[in-house]
């Protein structure tokens, strides 16, 4: 009798904190605070090979994104597959020269070949990129170490990039490309005749900034861009002289040398085989 007894008491008492408990129609439940989203994970860079062909001169104290950014950046699936090439280091042997002609050449190449896939749509039966099968580009020459002789048409410092980790490090200069425009002659004024080269934050020289390389620029000088043969596939290039629109970068090609292992500017004899000076060096000159 008392068990019976005790289990209606805790069958009353639990139907009562049901009804006396519950919101009334209309009234507010208290809200959570949100969750703070979790710090996103700080990966080493670390090339893909044992000695890594970084620019020189080596900055003075390494760079805060090589300890937080690894070689697939931010990316994920097909665009953590190019990341992982947009920071190759390892490209070595005597470099090919190249033109901003045969750069041109190459995506003509490219645009033949219906199964390599581009840009940040689809268009027609060609679907959108990145790619992730780049054995049809190697064999173009992607990975291999070029160097172009052009001009810099303009240089900008780039913004947050998934292959630079985008909003997972600080938005500053020093986390972020250097994009520069290279062009055949220090006439041509558009940048949809030239192609790009990209100064990767990775080890980058203390004397590689954005403002040197617009010096350059603005002396109308030669340069010697020395690095890795690279095709941007998440992107369309200029068509018959025009951009390709929102989210295209003007170039003729999506072919371009990135990472820049080297870079060098002629100050005499530039119609001939030139005197050549690192970057670092053409600099200090300017001071």
């Amino acid at each position: 009798m008392r068990l019976k007894r005790k289990l209606l008491l805790t069958a009353l008492s639990v139907v009562s904190a049901c009804v006396f408990h519950t919101p009334a129609l209309g009234a507010k439940r208290p809200t959570r605070a949100p969750r703070k989203p979790r710090p996103a994970q700080s990966t080493p860079f670390k090339p893909a090979c044992v000695k890594p062909n970084f620019p020189s001169p080596p900055p003075a104290a390494k760079p805060a994104i090589d300890s937080q950014c690894g070689l697939t950046g931010a990316g994920a699936g097909p665009e953590g597959v190019q990341d992982s090439v947009k920071n190759n280091f390892c490209a070595t042997g005597a470099p090919k020269a190249v033109t901003v002609a045969s750069l041109t050449g190459l995506q003509a190449q490219v645009e033949k070949n219906p199964a390599i896939n581009f840009g940040n749509e689809n268009k027609g039966t060609r679907q959108k990129g990145p790619t992730t099968d780049r054995a049809p580009l190697r064999k173009l020459g992607e990975g291999k170490l070029v160097t172009l002789r052009a001009y810099v048409l303009i240089a900008r410092q780039e913004g947050g990039e998934s292959v630079n980790c985008g909003k997972n490090v600080p938005d500053q200069p020093g986390f972020h490309d250097i994009h520069i425009s290279l062009v055949a002659s220090p006439g041509v004024t558009e940048e949809c005749a030239g192609v790009v080269a990209e100064m990767s934050p990775h080890h980058r020289p203390d004397s590689w900034t954005h403002a040197n390389v617009q010096k350059v620029a603005n002396a109308k000088l030669p340069v010697r861009v020395t690095g890795q043969l690279y095709f941007d596939s998440s992107h369309f290039p200029c068509a018959g002289g025009q951009p390709a629109g929102a989210g295209n970068p003007k170039r003729v090609s999506l072919w371009e040398i990135h990472p820049i292992y080297k870079f060098e500017v002629c100050t005499a004899g530039c119609n001939g085989r030139g005197t050549w000076v690192a970057l670092d060096q053409w600099a200090k000159q300017q001071q």
